[in-house]
């Protein structure tokens, strides 16, 4: 059955979807192998632990304060006398890819298609499919005990219940390992306003890439996925409001009619944003270093900062099979650390990627 679309306050929503616990969270099966250079990492708190933990004032403030976008400092220019593009893609090209999925019962409903481009973020229209529902705000704690928000997005998956977001929504990227890990995390689908529409789900385990947990590796590793648990009520997450698919492709920069929503809470030339709102821009990505052969990031111009972290690059988002390309990760700074442009990049999604959604699916 559909989960209906009920607006609950977050603080009733807590308290009420808090009533019945689950069983304790679960590693992958014993069975599974992991894939190469991931690790994934099981919540050490129950479901009715996680609900209890976000009283109405930690989330209200965990709301307030949404994690800082990374920023890295301008490269020098390529020299005129550069040679080789990174265009050509690889060959025999590492890919992994799957369709969306409509919830169960109903279909997603697609929209017109926007203007060409969109680069100073709107705010989604409330309640529009399929955007809004697949589309949350993240809450966590990091582990010097604060509470942060990022964005993140329901990704098709085995287990009908895993997020696409961020890495450093979910681990600190310090080179700690376990130490660095965020916990608690419960994600609000369609939030707005203080408001949950679809109720609340919490984690279950969490699969980031180990060059992100190790040295912060912004070009090829923020990124991770999130397996929930089951919602006490009403079950699978995927079930309900449905998920995007994904392509992650290796040498593959250049998208077209891309779609990146999140909740920002701050922008380039902006005073007017409070991450209670979802924003999105649409455009065109592109080689974030084209004379760079090492260097696939996907750039997009979006004025999109702090809180959008996490939130989906999506092609496609005008048909019936929208498809995450890429995650909100990070803008550039000048040398005295301001943002000068409306640029905004995520990680190369490539093998490395694939292998972190084939960990997530291996979670039951």
């Amino acid at each position: 059955m559909r989960l209906h679309h009920i607006v609950v306050p977050l603080a009733a929503a807590t308290a009420a979807l808090s009533l019945t616990p689950l069983t304790a969270q679960a590693a992958p099966r014993a069975d599974q192998d992991v894939p190469a250079g991931v690790t994934v990492s099981a919540e050490k708190k129950t479901d009715r632990e996680i609900r209890a933990y976000w009283s109405p004032e930690r989330l209200r403030a965990a709301a307030a304060n949404p994690a800082d976008m990374p920023a890295l400092k301008k490269r020098p220019s390529a020299s005129a006398d550069a040679t080789a593009q990174d265009t050509a893609p690889a060959v025999n090209p590492a890919h992994a890819s799957a369709p969306s999925a409509k919830p169960v019962n109903s279909t997603f409903a697609t929209t017109a298609a926007a203007a060409s481009e969109i680069s100073v973020s709107q705010e989604v229209p409330y309640a529009t499919a399929p955007q809004y529902s697949l589309v949350g705000r993240l809450f966590y704690r990091e582990p010097d005990g604060s509470g942060h928000s990022c964005s993140a997005a329901v990704i098709v998956s085995n287990n009908r219940n895993t997020l696409w977001t961020a890495g450093h929504c979910v681990h600190m990227g310090d080179g700690t390992g376990d130490a660095g890990w965020n916990d608690m995390l419960e994600f609000i689908p369609g939030y707005r306003d203080g408001s949950g529409p679809y109720g609340a789900w919490t984690i279950k385990s969490k699969v980031v890439n180990n060059e992100w947990m190790s040295s912060a590796d912004f070009e090829d590793a923020d990124y991770a996925a999130v397996v929930l648990n089951d919602h006490p009520t009403w079950g699978k997450l995927q079930d309900n409001v449905g998920a995007f698919g994904y392509a992650f492709t290796e040498n593959l920069t250049d998208h077209s009619e891309v779609f990146a929503a999140g909740y920002p809470g701050e922008g380039y030339n902006r005073t007017d944003l409070n991450a209670e709102r979802m924003m999105y821009c649409y455009g065109d990505t592109v080689d974030a270093g084209p004379w760079n052969p090492f260097d696939d990031r996907m750039s997009m111009d979006c004025d999109m900062g702090k809180g959008s972290s996490g939130g989906p690059m999506i092609e496609g988002r005008n048909t019936s099979d929208p498809r995450i390309i890429g995650a909100i990760s990070h803008h550039v700074t000048d040398d005295a650390g301001n943002r000068n442009s409306d640029d905004l990049f995520s990680s190369e999604h490539d093998s490395k990627a694939a292998n972190t959604m084939s960990a997530a699916n291996g979670i039951s």
